[in-house]
C-alpha cells in the first residue's frame, strides 16, 4: 500500500510529466489524481491547489540548480587553472542537470509558460534571467581583475550576449522543436556553448 509520502512524492512527478506535455492549464487536478491512482480528494491532503504544486516544482528546480552552482572563490581557482577549465567546469555542472530527465521536463513547463502565465513570467526573468546574467557580470568582472580580458569592456554586454545565447538553445530544443532527442541536444548544446564563449573571449582577451 502507498504511503502519505509516496503519494505526495507521484503527485508532484505525474504533476511534472503532464505539465510539460500538456502545459499547465491544459492539467486538471482529476487528471492528476487519475494517473497517480487516487481520488481527486487525496491530492488535497498534499498539496492545496495546483498551483502550490507548480510552486514545489520551481522551488524543486532552484534547489537543483543552485546545488551545483560553482561559488565565487571556486570560479576563481578555476580561472588560475586555464579559462578552457573554468568554463568547462560550469558547462558540465549546468549540462549533468540536464541530463536529468525530471529537470529537463521542467525546464521545459517554464518555457513554454512564461509567455503567457505572469507568475512564470515572473520567476523566468527573476531566477532565470537575471540572476545568471548578474552571476555572469560578476565573473567578467573577475577576468578583468585578474587582468584576463580588457577592463574597457562591458561586463554586462558579454554576459548578456553569452546567456542569452544559451537561453535561445533551449527554447529552439525544448519549444521549437519539441519533441527531439536530448541527449543529442545536450552535446550540441555544450559543442554550441563553447564555440561560443570562446567567440566572445577572444574578443576581449588581453
Amino acid at each position: 500500500m502507498a504511503t502519505k509520502s509516496n503519494n505526495k512524492e507521484r503527485i508532484f512527478d505525474v504533476s511534472i510529466d503532464l505539465f510539460s506535455e500538456h502545459g499547465y492549464d491544459g492539467v486538471s487536478i482529476r487528471q492528476i489524481a487519475k494517473e497517480v491512482g487516487i481520488k481527486e480528494s487525496s491530492i488535497y491532503n498534499h498539496y492545496k491547489s495546483k498551483e502550490s504544486i507548480m510552486d514545489a516544482i520551481l522551488d524543486y528546480y532552484i534547489d537543483r540548480m543552485m546545488s551545483n552552482d560553482i561559488p565565487v572563490s571556486q570560479a576563481s581557482e578555476n580561472l588560475d587553472v586555464s579559462f578552457d577549465y573554468f568554463y568547462e567546469s560550469g558547462l558540465n555542472a549546468f549540462a549533468s542537470q540536464l541530463k536529468d530527465e525530471k529537470m529537463s521536463k521542467i525546464t521545459r513547463i517554464i518555457l513554454i509558460e512564461s509567455y503567457h502565465n505572469e507568475k512564470m513570467k515572473n520567476f523566468m526573468k527573476d531566477s532565470i534571467i537575471s540572476q545568471a546574467i548578474d552571476s555572469w557580470m560578476v565573473l567578467f568582472d573577475l577576468m578583468k581583475s585578474k587582468k584576463l580580458i580588457d577592463e574597457n569592456c562591458d561586463s554586462m554586454q558579454l554576459a548578456e550576449s553569452f546567456y542569452k545565447f544559451g537561453l535561445f538553445l533551449l527554447y529552439e530544443h525544448y519549444v521549437i522543436n519539441y519533441p527531439e532527442d536530448d541527449v543529442k541536444f545536450i552535446e550540441e548544446l555544450s559543442r554550441k556553448s563553447q564555440n561560443h564563449i570562446n567567440l566572445l573571449f577572444n574578443s576581449v582577451k588581453l
